[in-house]
């Protein structure tokens, strides 16, 4: 028994010998880096082996035990349906932060021992925001900031710190109103602008957090700021670097198909294997789902349907999200070809869920209404206006309008507002604002009779940009306020990022900002 312990005492004092404050051991550098760089190539299996050999050389370091458990966290945010990947990461947590307390109380006035205890609750707080614990989220969460805060106090130039401070301070200011007020009271004070510039400082002054802060300030620019095309230019520049990446190709292909390029995004996930089903299954997952999608909006159902259901079929864990989505355009092709009872049996597998919100709420209409004619056909008008085929789409849109004058109606009541504002995007997509604006003026007025909320506040969204454009800011703010009041946190956080362009619009045109909130 002494012996063994003699032995467990010697492995320690070694590890620990080789602590020094204010700089990393070169070798134990040069393995994070290593295994960073694996990383961003997604070789998580190639990047862990650098990850154990740090524990192995330096157990004393909590850096090997925090990046295994770093890409354990980017996995399971991937494949959170993954039961024993959670116990893998739960374990590599606890490991990682006992380390890293042991490391801190040897050097306290080091703001590496604090940066490494961030990191540790930071990845803590990961888990429990994405399994919806905020609570517990909230805790871990202020656990980080404080450390990362005290890391940046010994070292103002700790650029890697930044990036967590980054993030904190944007998405608090990202929380509706009385959520962030209580925020607030709890010491998460959010700023929009100064998270953006702490991000952008780790992303052009980092160490190891340099690639995160590059992506993550892309990101942010492209979904968030409205700020597509310079994202998408710093996106491309990223993937250059890292053409082994499917997650950023994804994102690229994904950016085609929002913006109607959907030939391109076809083109560019077709370039892509399945390498990564076992391992990252969502990319797979979403190379499917992107080119389903494209499909669809080109109105080739059949085509669009064999996707859906390779997708579908393929034994790659599926997250939430994906498996309503799945069911969701199951239910709207079936709808499609007239086969009712498969398109409600689809749309009911939508869980009542988080994660499917989206999906729950965007399904409402087409549960108690089914396809027609009349709507057939504005589905087909508005995939061509979603696949940039303007023309087209501008004189179907006119042929709906008129079947409406008329007197053609839908069985659906809804339809009626959703041609409208079909017409009125027509004009705006082919920048003739003014026309779009007296359509929307039209029938706007009386949009509170629409009887899906969801639909009515996206309507009110594409109303507001047509009025931002025009700079008739009040009346913008006043479509927001609308589209706000609908309970879907995707919709919430789409009427967040417009709130931010309409004042930064207002601001570059030096108007007063109406603040409401």
């Amino acid at each position: 028994m002494r012996k063994h312990s003699f032995i467990i005492f010697s492995i320690l004092l070694i590890g620990f010998s080789c602590l020094q404050a204010g700089q990393l051991p070169y070798t134990l550098d040069s393995l994070i880096t290593a295994g960073k760089q694996d990383i961003y190539d997604l070789k998580f299996k190639q990047a862990e082996t650098h990850f154990i050999k740090a524990q192995q050389l330096f157990p004393g370091y909590p850096h090997g035990y925090f990046y295994q458990a770093y890409i354990t966290v980017l996995v399971y945010s991937m494949d959170q349906s993954n039961e024993a990947l959670e116990e893998t990461l739960k374990a590599q947590v606890d490991r990682a932060n006992e380390v890293a307390e042991s490391f801190q109380t040897i050097f306290e006035d080091d703001p590496e021992s604090y940066f490494m205890l961030a990191l540790t609750s930071g990845i803590q707080a990961t888990y429990h925001v994405l399994n919806r614990n905020f609570v517990r989220g909230y805790l871990s969460g202020r656990k980080t900031k404080g450390n990362l805060e005290k890391a940046v106090a010994l070292d103002s130039a700790y650029y890697d710190a930044y990036f967590g401070l980054g993030l904190f301070h944007y998405y608090a200011d990202l929380l509706p109103g009385m959520i962030k007020f209580i925020a607030g009271i709890l010491g998460f004070e959010g700023d929009r602008e100064q998270g953006m510039r702490e991000i952008l400082t780790t992303s052009r002054n980092g160490k190891h957090f340099q690639v995160e802060g590059e992506f993550m300030y892309y990101s942010i620019s492209y979904f968030l700021e409205g700020d597509k095309m310079n994202a998408l230019r710093g996106l491309r520049q990223l993937y250059a670097r890292y053409p082994h990446n499917q997650a950023i190709g994804l994102m690229i292909a994904y950016h085609y198909r929002r913006s109607g390029f959907v030939e391109k995004c076809i083109e560019t996930c077709e370039r892509f294997g399945d390498e990564h089903a076992d391992f990252l299954p969502q990319l797979t997952n979403l190379k499917y789902y992107n080119m389903a999608v494209c499909y669809f909006e080109l109105n080739e159902f059949e085509k669009s349907d064999s996707l859906i259901t390779r997708l579908e079929e393929l034994p790659t864990r599926k997250s939430k999200y994906y498996q309503s989505a799945i069911q969701f355009y199951k239910g709207r092709l079936a709808d499609i070809r007239g086969d009712r009872q498969e398109a409600l049996a689809r749309y009911e597998r939508i869980e009542n869920h988080k994660q499917s919100e989206y999906w729950r709420f965007l399904s409402r209409m087409y549960v108690k209404y089914p396809v027609d004619s009349l709507m057939r056909e504005y589905l087909i008008a508005d995939n061509l206006l979603g696949s940039r085929r303007y023309e087209a789409s501008y004189h179907k849109s006119l042929a709906l309008k008129g079947d409406l004058d008329a007197g053609r109606r839908s069985v659906n009541p809804n339809a009626e507002f959703l041609i409208f504002d079909l017409l009125a995007r027509n004009h705006f997509y082919q920048r003739r604002y003014r026309e779009s604006q007296t359509v929307y003026s039209e029938f706007v007025p009386r949009l509170d009779q629409m009887e899906d909320e969801f639909h009515r506040a996206w309507i009110y969204i594409h109303y507001q940009r047509c009025l931002r454009t025009l700079e008739e800011f009040d009346l913008a703010e006043q479509m927001l306020a609308k589209a706000n009041s609908l309970d879907d946190s995707f919709t919430r956080i789409i009427v967040e990022r417009e709130k931010f362009m309409l004042k930064k619009r207002r601001s570059q045109l030096g108007q007063d900002q109406h603040d409401d909130d």
